[in-house]
């Protein structure tokens, strides 16, 4: 199962912000600092298909979509892309039971955790940010993130709230409802075609 972790990517250009064109992020703009949306595309793509999305491809068609013109990516506008060039049914949901008959039929998903809001401290980020959910079981959701670090997950707002073997997340579906809510669409369902069929 592939990983890719951004924070291993410091030096490899993504510009976002494009409607900003003096801003740091369209400047200096790294997969580092906002290539979530890319890193969890290419684990889709290897998760769902026998072929491979790699950093370099996934960020040219986000910059040929437009895709990057806030900070970050603008994933209603690559999902559909990624979807349609390795033939994948995508579908975008709010509701996490949708989220999880996804996983369970084969399927995979990214998350798309909110942070930070009144009352709350954000789980999986501060600000925005991609995770990619590929599959269920036991009442857990696993988790690619592509931030993760050994220590993410240990300070006192997050401590306990995920369980963690190496880089593998698993996350409660209350925990995911609750780490997404302020995100609309909270999910991007994805499915090989031949699946649906």
């Amino acid at each position: 199962m592939l990983f890719i972790n951004q924070n291993d990517y410091p030096d490899m250009p993504y510009p976002t912000d494009t409607e900003h064109p003096d801003s740091e992020c369209m400047l200096h703009g790294t997969v580092e600092m906002a290539g979530c949306g890319i890193c969890s595309c290419c684990m889709v793509v290897d998760r769902l298909t026998m072929e491979t999305l790699s950093l370099e491809e996934c960020i040219q068609m986000s910059i040929n979509c437009g895709a990057n013109h806030e900070p970050g990516t603008d994933m209603v506008l690559l999902a559909p892309v990624v979807a349609k060039k390795y033939d994948l049914y995508l579908k975008t949901s709010n509701n996490t039971g949708e989220l999880i008959e996804c996983l369970q039929s084969g399927g995979c998903a990214i998350l798309n955790p909110g942070g930070d809001r009144e009352g709350y401290h954000g789980l999986f980020t501060r600000g925005g940010h991609y995770i990619t959910a590929v599959s269920y079981h036991d009442g857990e959701i696993l988790i690619l993130d592509p931030s993760w670090s050994e220590d993410k997950f240990q300070t006192p707002e997050r401590k306990g709230k995920v369980r963690e073997a190496g880089c593998l997340v698993y996350a409660s579906p209350e925990v995911i409802i609750e780490d997404t809510e302020n995100r609309r669409p909270r999910y991007f369902l994805f499915w090989r075609n031949s699946d649906r069929k």
